[in-house]
C-alpha cells in the first residue's frame, strides 16, 4: 500500500490570490507584470543561499531604488524577508493599500510584506511589515471520535462552510453541510451543492488513460511520440508513464504572463497548449527526476483525445461520469441545465462572473484541460471514489494504480477547495469547500485530516 498525493495548494505561487487593481475589470485579472512580480519575489521566498537574492536584486529591483542603499543592505533585506517566510508562503493573499500592495502570507506563520512598483513591474519598495504565530487552528488534536465536533466548531468559530463526509472502517461518522453557499442571498449550502473541484480532473484524467489501456489502445510506456507528431529531440523519451508519474520533466504550467489573460481561464485550443508545453525546457531529463506538472496531464489529455478518436470532454462523460452516476459534474461554461441556485459562490481573492461560479469562467481552456476546469459535488465524488475502490472502473493493474492509501487536495484564488484522503481499507475523509482557506487554516486541516486517516503524519509519509 502506497500514499497518492495528486497535488498541492501548498507552496504554490500560481494560485496566490492576487487583488486587482483599481483599472481593471474581474474578468481581466490583474496586470501580467503584478503576477510576474509577486511571482518572482515567492520563488525568492522559497529559495536557499545567495544566489537566488543576487538574482531578485539583479532582475526585479528597479535602478532608482538599487541606488538609495548599498547592495549589502538589500540582500540583508532580502534575507530578512525569507527568514520570516520560511514555512509561511502556503497561501498568498494580495491586497492594494494606497500605491502600492500588501501581501499576506499564511502557512506556519503569518507574515505581512509592503511591495510597490512601477510600471514596468520592477520593485520600488519593499519592507516587511510583521510576522506572527497562526492561533490555534480548530482542527488541531482531530480524531475520529471528535471529527463532527470539530467540523462544528470550524464552521462557528472559523467560518468554514463546505460539505464533508467521513466514514472510519466502513462507517459513516459525519455526512453534513455548513455554511453560505451565496451569502449576498443568505443561500445555505445543500449536500447536491456544486463547487469548482481544482486539480482533481488529474484523477479523471488518469483513469481514461488506464481505461484505453486496458483496452490496448494505449500503453503506458509508450513514447508520447507515438501520438503527438514532431516531438523535439530533448523530449522523445518521455512516456505516458512519465507524464503519468511527474518524471516528464516538464513544468508546471504553460501559460504566458502578459498573452494570456488568466493563467487557468484564457483560451487556448489544443494545438496551442502542445506546441507551448513541447517548446518549454525540460527540468531534468525524462525518468531521471520528480516534479509535479499540470501540463503533463493536459498532453494525457491530449493522448487521450487521439487515441480515443473523441474528445476529452465526451471521454470522461461516457466512460466515467455517466457510468457512476455523476449527474452533476461537468466543465467550466456549463449550467447542465441547472439554475445559478445550485452552485456554490466561490470566495477566494479572484472573482470572475457574477456569481462567481463555473458556468460563468467560460469552456475550459487548454491551459488546464486533462488537470482543471470542471466542477462536482461531494455525493458525484464519493461514487466516483467508491467506484475506483471497488474495480468497479478499471479492474487488475489498472485499478491498483488508484486503489490504497491516497490524499488528493486541490483548489483556485477563485475560493474553491476539496480534499480526499483514504487509507484504502474503509477510512475515508472527503470535503468540499467555498471559503477562503487562510480563515479557516486550510493547511492545517489538511495535515490534520490526512494524518488521521492515514494513521501517521502527512508529512514525510
Amino acid at each position: 500500500m502506497f500514499t497518492q498525493v495528486r497535488s498541492s495548494v501548498f507552496a504554490s505561487a500560481l494560485l496566490m490570490a492576487l487583488a486587482l487593481p483599481a483599472s481593471s475589470t474581474a474578468q481581466e485579472g490583474p496586470p501580467p507584470e503584478v503576477r510576474a512580480a509577486v511571482g518572482a519575489l515567492i520563488e525568492m521566498l522559497e529559495s536557499s543561499g545567495d544566489a537566488p537574492l543576487v538574482s531578485f536584486l539583479d532582475a526585479r529591483l528597479s535602478a532608482t531604488y538599487r541606488d538609495s542603499a548599498t547592495r549589502e543592505a538589500f540582500l540583508a533585506l532580502l534575507r530578512e524577508l525569507r527568514d520570516a517566510a520560511q514555512g509561511s508562503t502556503d497561501d498568498v493573499a494580495v491586497e492594494r493599500a494606497g500605491e502600492g500592495l500588501v501581501l499576506h502570507l499564511s502557512g506556519e506563520r503569518t507574515i505581512s510584506i509592503s511591495l510597490h512598483l512601477d510600471g514596468a513591474g520592477k520593485v520600488t519598495h519593499l519592507e516587511l511589515l510583521g510576522a506572527e504565530e497562526l492561533p490555534p487552528s480548530p482542527f488541531d488534536n482531530l480524531t475520529w471520535d471528535n471529527l463532527p465536533e470539530v467540523f462544528q466548531r470550524a464552521a462557528d468559530e472559523a467560518g468554514f462552510s463546505g460539505v464533508v463526509v467521513a466514514r472510519h472502517d466502513g462507517e459513516e461518522i459525519l455526512r453534513k453541510a455548513y455554511g453560505l453557499a451565496d451569502r449576498g442571498e443568505g443561500r445555505p449550502i445543500r449536500l447536491n451543492t456544486i463547487f469548482g473541484i481544482g486539480s482533481t480532473p488529474i484523477d479523471f484524467t488518469v483513469t481514461a488513460i488506464l481505461i484505453l489501456a486496458e483496452r490496448g489502445q494505449v500503453g503506458l510506456d509508450d513514447p508520447l511520440s507515438r501520438f503527438i507528431p514532431n516531438v523535439p529531440l530533448d523530449k522523445q523519451a518521455i512516456t505516458l508513464r512519465h507524464l503519468m508519474t511527474g518524471g516528464s520533466g516538464l513544468p508546471n504550467f504553460h501559460d504566458v504572463p502578459g498573452v494570456d489573460w488568466d493563467p487557468d481561464l484564457a483560451w487556448i485550443d489544443r494545438d496551442t497548449a502542445v506546441r507551448r508545453i513541447l517548446a518549454q525546457p525540460l527540468l531534468f531529463e525524462p525518468g531521471s527526476g520528480d516534479g509535479h506538472s499540470h501540463s503533463a496531464f493536459g498532453l494525457l489529455a491530449a493522448v487521450i483525445e487521439i487515441a480515443s478518436g473523441t474528445t476529452y470532454r465526451d471521454f470522461v462523460r461516457s466512460e466515467i461520469l455517466e457510468p457512476v452516476g455523476m449527474s452533476r459534474t461537468g466543465f467550466y461554461g456549463e449550467s447542465l441545465g441547472l439554475d445559478v441556485s445550485a452552485f456554490a459562490t466561490g470566495y477566494g481573492a479572484s472573482t470572475v462572473g457574477i456569481p462567481n461560479i463555473p458556468p460563468n469562467w467560460g469552456p475550459t481552456s487548454w491551459l488546464v484541460m486533462g488537470s482543471g476546469g470542471m466542477f462536482s459535488t461531494l455525493e458525484d465524488m464519493e461514487r466516483y471514489y467508491d467506484a475506483i475502490d471497488a474495480g468497479r472502473l478499471l479492474q487488475g493493474e489498472g485499478a491498483q494504480w488508484q486503489q490504497g492509501a491516497r490524499v488528493g487536495i486541490g483548489g483556485s484564488d477563485r475560493g474553491f477547495f476539496i480534499l480526499e484522503a483514504s487509507n484504502g481499507e474503509g477510512s475515508r475523509v472527503l470535503l468540499l469547500a467555498n471559503g477562503e482557506g487562510r480563515a479557516i487554516g486550510e493547511r492545517a486541516m489538511v495535515e490534520a485530516i490526512a494524518s488521521m486517516v492515514l494513521g501517521r503524519p502527512l508529512r514525510g509519509g
